[in-house]
């Protein structure tokens, strides 16, 4: 965890070495392949909903880019907690898997869904996985005292065109960003996250965290064909067989 593969090499190594402060211990009756799931989605979904938007129970959420596996991650954590969520896609098609994981309702995703969405200045929170360039709408749709957490780019680096808070941000909304890159760091333990109880909840049938597909360490290739084609539909595990 912590930027393995991005800030840190080492991703397809048969055998490599991680800070200890990046190693936390989990004692779960799961297999390898959706133990390996859970600690750089669900730790980053965790953190996001509940340190940087502080969801609570009768809340509703947007989650921008719901069919990635971050966002089904953030959507089961979410219902879970009985937060009401609405959900984004691109794909209609892709409407049934959010709804069967919980979403109270699908939206398609464009870049002014805030003048198109029903409860408009009614959303107390809303998880934007698109990126910069959804990000003032993301403010735009939330109500007084409603929270923006930025922490994914599906839709790209591009900078935000001439952001201007004083003009741009409703008073009383609050916006963060939240990367897993500072996860093991003084500031973001592990262990300010749950990850035990996570497993345990999965373990007992209460959270689904089984990848949607399982390669094997021979089947790299396709795995990123896989990944780079958007066929992946949700998390994907490469175990060494």
């Amino acid at each position: 965890m912590g930027g393995l593969g991005r800030t840190i090499n080492g991703s397809y190594a048969e055998y490599t070495r991680a800070p200890a402060s990046n190693v936390a211990l989990i004692e779960a009756d799961l297999p390898w392949a959706e133990l390996a799931a859970i600690p750089e989605t669900y730790a980053t979904a965790w953190t996001c909903l509940f340190r940087n938007l502080e969801i609570e129970k009768g809340q509703l959420l947007v989650i921008r880019g719901g069919t990635s596996s971050f966002g089904q991650a953030a959507l089961k954590m979410a219902v879970n907690t009985g937060v009401r969520v609405i959900a984004t896609t691109r794909d209609r098609n892709s409407f049934s898997i959010m709804e069967k994981l919980g979403a109270e309702r699908c939206e398609i995703e464009r870049p002014d869904l805030s003048k198109h969405i029903a409860e408009a200045k009614k959303i107390d929170k809303v998880l934007d996985l698109v990126g910069n360039s959804v990000l003032l709408d993301s403010l735009a749709m939330l109500c007084r005292g409603g929270r923006s957490c930025l922490a994914g780019f599906l839709g790209g680096l591009a900078p935000v065109p001439d952001f201007n808070p004083l003009l741009q941000m409703s008073s009383g909304v609050h916006f963060s960003f939240f990367g897993s890159f500072v996860f093991g760091t003084p500031g973001f333990p592990l262990s300010d996250v749950p990850l035990q109880q996570i497993a345990a909840d999965a373990a007992a049938g209460q959270l689904d965290v089984k990848p949607t597909r399982i390669f094997r360490f021979d089947e790299i290739r396709e795995a990123h064909r896989v990944m780079e084609a958007n066929e992946a539909r949700g998390k994907m595990v490469v175990v060494h067989a």
